[in-house]
C-alpha cells in the first residue's frame, strides 16, 4: 500500500480538507440517527459552517495543523489540530470514509499529529467525540488517551453524548 501523511498548506489541501469535513458530517448524521438533534446541535455550537469557511485559519499555522492522509495520490483521510493557548492543544476532524478503513489510515493520522504536537511544543492534546464513536474511543483509548472532565462547555442537553479524553505529550529525550 502506497499510503503517506503530509500537513497541508495549499489552497488545494484545504479544498480536499474540505470535502472530507462534509463527508463527515454526513456520516455523523447517519450514525446518530437515534439521536435527534445532537449532529445539528454540536454543529450549531461548534459554528461547523463558518468553520468550513476558514479551515487554513482555524487548522492552519500559527493556529494549528492539518494532516491529510494519501493513498495513491487520493486524499483518503485527515485530521487536524488547533491551539487551546495554554500549552494544551484540540484535536479535531478526524476522519477516514468507510470506503478506506481497514487500512490503518485513521491510527496512522492521529500517531502522526501526536507526534506534530509534541514537536511543536505541546504538553497535553484533548479531544471530544460522540457516545456512539465507539470504534473512534477504543482507538483513541489503545494510543493512551484517557478520558478526562469535560474542558469545553456545551448546551446541557447535548452533554450526555460527548466524550472528552486527554494524553499527556512527552517531548523523546535529548541526546
Amino acid at each position: 500500500m502506497s499510503e503517506q501523511v503530509l500537513v497541508a498548506t495549499t489552497p488545494e489541501d484545504y479544498d480536499a480538507f474540505a470535502t472530507l469535513y462534509r463527508e463527515y458530517q454526513e456520516w455523523l448524521h447517519e450514525r446518530y440517527t437515534t439521536v435527534p438533534g445532537l449532529i445539528d446541535g454540536v454543529g450549531s455550537h461548534q459554528a461547523m459552517d463558518e468553520e468550513i469557511k476558514a479551515l487554513p485559519q482555524t487548522y492552519g499555522p500559527p493556529a494549528g495543523k492539518t494532516l491529510l492522509a494519501l493513498r495513491h495520490g487520493a486524499v483518503v483521510g485527515c485530521v487536524s489540530y488547533r491551539d487551546l493557548h495554554d500549552g494544551t492543544c484540540e484535536m479535531k476532524r478526524l476522519f477516514v470514509p468507510e470506503r478506506f478503513r481497514a487500512k490503518g489510515t485513521g491510527r496512522r493520522l492521529c500517531r502522526r499529529l501526536v507526534d506534530e504536537a509534541t514537536a511543536d511544543g505541546f504538553t497535553l492534546m484533548r479531544l471530544d467525540t460522540g457516545s456512539l464513536q465507539h470504534e473512534a474511543m477504543s482507538m483513541y483509548e489503545s494510543m493512551g488517551f484517557r478520558r478526562c472532565p469535560p474542558y469545553h462547555h456545551y448546551p446541557d442537553e447535548l452533554m450526555p453524548h460527548l466524550r472528552f479524553m486527554e494524553l499527556p505529550l512527552h517531548p523523546p529525550p535529548r541526546a
